[in-house]
């Protein structure tokens, strides 16, 4: 073993360069490949976020209404022994909303469907894709729901029921905003599945459905399987309502589920004038037996007892219920592109001098509601302690709206940054933008001869599906002639100031990745420093503006969409957990917030940090070399604790892998 280690050693020399590697800009540190080149941690968050907790698990199911508070709809009373129940066997139950031929279903479905699915048209198999996901369907223990009498009005009155369904999806056959009776007033026109409630007593089994079902004909058609036989697969029916399964012939149950009954709701004009509105009517019967029209009602709103003991009424008033429209729901956290909350956690920084760059990594969380990370360095003599209200407009002049406030003594930042994601109004998908602008002590360059602003406001930013990297690459730049009030660009803006005509791209890279669900809390601080996802920042050192010496300063705030409300996640740290609150807190226009007057620094210094643990310098030298490659072995051989690379308690390739990942990296 020992001859084929230094075998193996000779191999690993080979292979194992003295380069220096750089971080990968993608939101994450990697304390595998980059641990030899970040910092350790330079600062650690200390007080809760008062932006939002990034919790896992968390996700807002988008904006489906209110289902659940609906008490009017569809009420039915039919005896258990047309269904063959006594009253205490476990049913499961599968239906939608359908067009009154029957031939197009609705998302208004028993059971769940993929999020924000829209309306399902003719039949499906519900065990393939997309909807093997979700179950189509309900199961009840009868024996388990409320034992009460309810009186047939539809609506859930003060009678006792049994919440068996809820709805989680909008309708896509119209929301109803009436609010009548028989929903046939100028705003009428709407079916939903809002809810199912059920009760029995010795005699009946009470179905009721919240919700709401139009006067167009639209069917509600409920299919029961009581265990008895049944069909997985619908088939032409027989009967007066032989249509019904018949439109939806060849449609696939939910594996294991068998209809034996089918149950539907529609309406129909009894006096063929066009004039009188729709009256419901029920038809039931076994699904491979003769499905017979039970009879009609008087109208809405009323009560009436059909054949075979069944009764029914509807109530059409509902206007609460699902929304009519995609609910745009969100990702279950923990998602890369996604955060319920804002916070800053830690930071760590990598100043590559070789290659005249800076690296910023701070741990943490942006909310996708345009919450901002204002970022402000102080690299060169000069600045605006205070800032000015005639910087660059970029931001919407947001950068404008932050003049007067007034930073620690000693900083005067040079630079500034605002980083932020949310989700586009018009496409729904989640956006990513950053915008940078020169901070000069005089305010911005402007042209001799016309007084023109020559410095650029810069952008970068769109799509996040194709923007997750910002480049600050182009391609635009404009040309300022003299007339402009304002430039833009989407190229870094110092350096493009000076030389217009030929930009640099990739002067500036930020990405930032919203996987963390851990660190600070909307109530302690005590995970802070171990967060290694969030904003990662690439500058080169010219753009930014560093003369060379100076330490590199850095302050850096979390605000809301519109900069004039600033949270407790504040670079530097503040001494309480409450927000700072309004940068304007008497109101009178002008911006008064002074950060001498909140106690410590409210910033932090990237130059010297602590030196980052070089965890492939085997023999404590500061230099990478064979003899670390040959002292790695020996550990490895001897199964030392320090060659477990992968901390995994075993000692395998992969440990050799991630050493030799850590050795190419380097020391600094």
């Amino acid at each position: 073993m020992r001859k084929q280690a230094y075998m193996f050693a000779g191999t690993l020399a080979s292979i194992a360069g003295l380069a220096v590697a750089q971080p990968t800009v993608d939101g994450i540190y990697d304390a595998g490949t980059e641990g030899s080149l970040y910092s350790n941690v330079i600062w650690t968050q200390t007080v809760p976020t008062g932006f939002g907790d990034n919790s896992a698990g968390l996700f807002n199911g988008g904006n489906f209404g209110n289902p659940a508070d609906v008490t009017t709809g569809v009420e039915i009373a039919i005896p258990l022994a047309s269904l063959g129940l006594s009253g205490g066997e476990t049913i499961r139950i599968a239906g939608w909303v359908n067009s009154g031929d029957r031939t197009f279903k609705s998302n208004q479905i028993v059971g769940a469907l993929p999020l924000d699915t829209g309306n399902l048209g003719g039949a499906q198999d519900l065990n393939a894709a997309p909807f093997d996901l979700t179950t189509q369907h309900i199961s009840v223990d009868l024996s388990g729901i409320a034992s009460s009498s309810a009186t047939v009005d539809g609506s859930l009155g003060a009678d006792s029921w049994s919440q068996v369904f809820v709805q989680g999806n909008y309708t896509g056959f119209g929301n109803e905003t009436d609010g009548t009776v028989d929903g046939s007033g100028p705003n009428g026109g709407g079916s939903e599945i809002d809810a199912i409630y059920m009760a029995k007593d010795g005699t009946n089994l009470y179905i009721f459905v919240a919700g709401n079902l139009e006067t167009n004909g639209n069917g509600l058609d409920l299919y029961i399987d009581t265990g008895a036989g049944g069909l997985s697969t619908l088939a032409s029916g027989s009967g007066d309502g032989g249509f019904i399964p018949g439109g939806q012939a060849g449609l696939v149950f939910d594996a294991g589920f068998d209809a034996d009954y089918v149950l539907s709701v529609d309406t129909w004009d009894d006096d063929a004038d066009g004039l009188t509105i729709n009256v419901p009517r029920m038809f039931f019967g076994p699904i491979s037996g003769s499905i017979d029209d039970m009879g009609s009602l008087a109208g809405y709103g009323s009560a009436g007892a059909l054949a075979g003991g069944i009764s029914m009424a509807i109530d059409n008033s509902n206007i609460e219920g699902v929304i009519g429209d995609l609910s745009q729901a969100t990702p279950v956290s923990p998602d890369a592109d996604w955060a319920y909350g804002t916070e800053l956690d830690n930071a760590r920084v990598y100043i590559d001098t070789a290659n005249n760059k800076l690296y910023l990594f701070l741990g943490g969380n942006l909310e996708v509601n345009y919450n901002k990370l204002n970022l402000f360095f102080d690299v060169q003599p000069g600045g605006q302690n205070v800032l000015r209200d005639d910087n660059v407009d970029i931001s919407f002049n947001g950068l404008n709206s932050m003049s007067n406030i007034v930073f620690d003594t000693g900083f005067e930042p040079d630079y500034w940054m605002n980083i932020n994601t949310g989700v586009d109004g018009g496409s729904g998908n989640v956006v990513f933008y950053a915008d940078a602008a020169t901070l000069r002590t005089n305010g911005p360059n402007t042209d001799p001869f016309f007084g023109a602003i020559q410095d650029y406001g810069a952008y970068a930013g769109g799509d996040i599906a194709t923007h997750q990297l910002l480049d600050f690459s182009g391609p635009r730049i404009d040309i300022q002639d003299g007339s402009l009030g304002s430039i833009f660009t989407e190229y870094a803006p110092r350096l493009t100031a000076v030389n217009p005509l030929s930009p640099v791209p990739g002067l500036i890279l930020v990405a930032n990745d919203n996987s963390n669900v851990a660190g600070v809390t909307d109530s302690s601080a005590a995970g802070a420093a171990a967060v290694t996802t969030g904003i990662e920042l690439c500058f080169d050192l010219d753009e930014l503006g560093w003369d060379g010496s100076q330490d590199i300063l850095v302050a850096g705030w979390i605000s809301n969409a519109g900069f004039d409300y600033i949270s407790n996640q504040v670079l530097g740290g503040i001494p309480g957990p409450d927000n700072i609150g309004p940068r304007d807190s008497d109101g009178d226009g002008t911006n008064d917030l002074d950060f001498n007057a909140i106690a410590g620094d409210q910033f932090i210094n990237l130059s010297n940090p602590a030196a980052p643990d070089c965890a492939a310098d085997f023999t404590d030298d500061g230099i990478l070399d064979i003899f670390d490659v040959f002292a790695f072995l020996d550990a490895f051989n001897a199964m030392d604790p320090s060659a477990d690379f992968t901390d995994d308690g075993t000692f395998d390739i992969f440990d050799v892998f991630a050493f030799l990942d850590a050795f190419n990296a380097g020391c600094p």
